[in-house]
């Protein structure tokens, strides 16, 4: 087994990175999404979204990280003792001699992969296995993120008080409003009535009350 310590740790930064953003993406689409906001209006970067993908989706993140840990020292362990080699032997006794393929096939010139894949079909197998397995347990962490993000967010709904308390700058009227996410160019808002809004975040001004309550 060769490796490129380089190329390896590139892949592996790109892949946490992809899988930070997605999370990132996935967090505000439940959670906005809520509310009926598009996060699209509110522009995110993907720094924001990386950051989000961070906090939102670590433990996923990790729990992954062991899963290939623990996959990669199998299949370790897996070649280490040829047990490719063996299995394949086992599975071909349960096949008939006469059903059998036989052992030198003509194949076309300059082929030798077909060759390389009939001799290790079993690790091959086992390799394509590890991989869906872990392609499986990604698409679950992105649906227990989303899921996660809807049950916040219906709590907030529930309870707006855990919101900061802004008031809009240019409005002269005095209704309280929370601020559910700020993006880049908008934020966006809800009263207590329970109407959402669209807002510069220029012309948001956070309420002293926030952090007489931080301070208590």
């Amino acid at each position: 087994m060769k490796f490129n310590f380089s190329l390896d740790v590139a892949i592996a930064l790109t892949l946490i990175t992809v899988f930070l953003f997605t999370s990132g993406q996935i967090y505000l689409n439940g959670y906005l999404g809520y509310f009926l906001v598009d996060p699209i209006a509110l522009n995110f970067s993907v720094q924001d979204k990386i950051y989000l993908g961070f906090f939102k989706g670590i433990n996923q993140l990790l729990y992954l990280c062991t899963a290939c840990l623990i996959m990669f020292f199998l299949r370790y362990i897996f070649v280490y003792f040829d047990l490719a080699k063996k299995l394949d032997t086992k599975l071909l006794t349960y096949i008939p001699k006469n059903e059998r393929s036989p052992e030198k096939v003509l194949r076309i010139h300059n082929s030798q992969q077909y060759d390389e894949l009939d001799k290790n079909y079993s690790a091959v197998v086992i390799n394509s296995l590890l991989i869906l397995a872990l392609l499986w347990g990604t698409f679950q962490a992105f649906i227990y993120i989303e899921k996660k993000s809807k049950i916040v967010a219906e709590k907030v709904m529930n309870n707006l008080d855990v919101l900061p308390k802004i008031k809009i700058e240019e409005q002269s009227d005095k209704t309280v409003r929370y601020l559910l996410k700020c993006g880049s160019t908008l934020c966006a808002v809800i009263d207590e009535k329970k109407n959402v809004s669209m807002v510069e975040p220029k012309n948001v001004v956070y309420l002293s009350s926030n952090f007489d309550k931080k301070a208590s």
